[in-house]
């Protein structure tokens, strides 16, 4: 049985060591290891033939929505939307401070298990009757709170304080100060906890998008009659509109794609609004577009159902009721408007990635000096990247092969 040999493996049975550091009596015994390890990859009587290839796909990647893949909210500074639900994950890289009337985070996700957040927070979470559906909570900051409801963990790196009474059914970890009014029947361990989220590099990412995506020159046709935005793309991948109007009041937007394409929107302004009126599709679905607002620091959505994602990095959004059928992206939220769990599906258009492929052959098995020779080859072809431990280490199998 031939086993196949990763880039990783190779790394872990070589065992990349400094001899220069080492005394000669460990020196010794580091090479022996080396030895050892490399011998270890053998498996079953057969050897594998190790090919490594460090390549630069060019232009052929795409664009996602980095971190904020699967959130349902992605806030890169301070949520005080109120009143209201949002059906999936939430994320804000500030403060979360529902305003009044509570907030349900997660409604639909009631079987996501502990080790899943459904909620982070970078800065202080200060709320009163909040509900998580499911998972767990991260705080970067205070947590300051009155009747939680939390089926699972709270991850605290500030102090936390509750007010009132409410439920926690796993742990409470913090890092700073506990005080409660009630008890809370959940164990309490002091420590803190890595970030699970960047807001700072994903926010600059995004902004980033948002620009190339401003920068797509539009292939589609957009006629506007009697307040109706009658839009069509024929391509089968990627379908973009620009839209130079940034009011939108009673208006009918109807949008006529392939299946399976992805659909983007510029809208322009600085100050964009939504009231009332519709946004329809055929062919295509709400989870395979997403509307640009790359120019805007203010967005207001009034009782409206809007379907699709909304990028807006530099904007607050309020929402006035209504409903968003898709993801939001923003500097800001605050108002009333539901967040329903519909996932940008799309495919982005994006830059180059770097990427390392590993990909074995089964070869007869060969004497052991040939096999040493192939692995001495493949090791050697890393030498650019990790020149000063990759020739220590050559040096010490081409000794031991003497």
């Amino acid at each position: 049985m031939t086993r196949a040999i990763s880039l990783s493996a190779i790394c872990h049975y070589a065992g990349f060591v400094n001899e220069t550091t080492m005394t000669s009596s460990r020196r010794d015994a580091s090479r022996r290891s080396v030895w050892s390890r490399i011998a270890a990859v053998r498996v079953g009587g057969t050897a594998a033939a190790i090919l490594i290839l460090v390549g630069q796909a060019q232009a052929t990647g795409v664009s996602t929505l980095g971190a904020a893949t699967g959130y349902n909210a992605f806030i890169f500074s301070n949520f005080t939307a109120y009143g209201t639900d949002s059906e999936g994950k939430v994320a804000v890289g500030g403060n979360f401070a529902p305003s009044s009337g509570g907030f349900t985070v997660a409604s639909t996700h009631g079987g996501d298990k502990a080790g899943t957040y459904d909620l982070v927070v970078g800065g202080n979470y200060n709320n009163t009757y909040v509900s998580v559906g499911g998972g767990d909570i991260f705080v970067g900051g205070n947590m300051n709170w009155n009747t939680p409801t939390l089926p699972n963990n709270a991850y605290v790196n500030g102090n936390v304080t509750n007010t009132g009474y409410g439920s926690v059914g796993g742990s409470i970890w913090y890092a700073g100060s506990y005080s409660s009014v009630g008890t809370l029947n959940a164990t309490k361990v002091k420590t803190p906890t890595a970030a699970p989220i960047d807001f700072l590099g994903t926010q600059t990412s995004l902004q980033t998008l948002s620009s190339t995506l401003a920068s797509q020159t539009a292939n589609t046709t957009v006629n506007v009659a009697y307040n109706t935005y009658t839009m069509a793309g024929t391509d089968k991948a990627l379908n973009v509109f620009n839209l130079t109007d940034s009011s939108f009041n009673g208006s009918t937007i109807n949008i006529a794609a392939p299946s399976g394409s992805t659909v983007v929107v510029n809208v322009a302004g600085k100050a964009d609004s939504f009231n009332g009126g519709s946004i329809n599709y055929t062919g295509v679905t709400a989870a395979n577009v997403i509307f640009n607002f790359n120019s805007a620091q203010t967005l207001a959505l009034a009782a409206i159902a809007f379907n699709g994602t909304i990028l807006a990095p530099y904007a607050t959004v309020n929402g006035n009721y209504g409903q968003l059928n898709g993801q939001l992206i923003a500097n800001n939220l605050t108002g009333t408007t539901e967040l329903h769990d519909v996932l940008f599906a799309g495919t982005l258009p994006g830059g180059s990635t770097t990427t390392t492929t590993t990909s074995s052959q089964t070869a007869a098995t060969p004497e052991p000096s040939t096999w040493l020779l192939v692995l001495g080859s493949a090791l050697f072809s890393l030498a650019r990247v990790r020149k000063d431990r990759m020739a220590v280490l050559a040096q010490a199998l081409v000794r031991r092969h003497r």
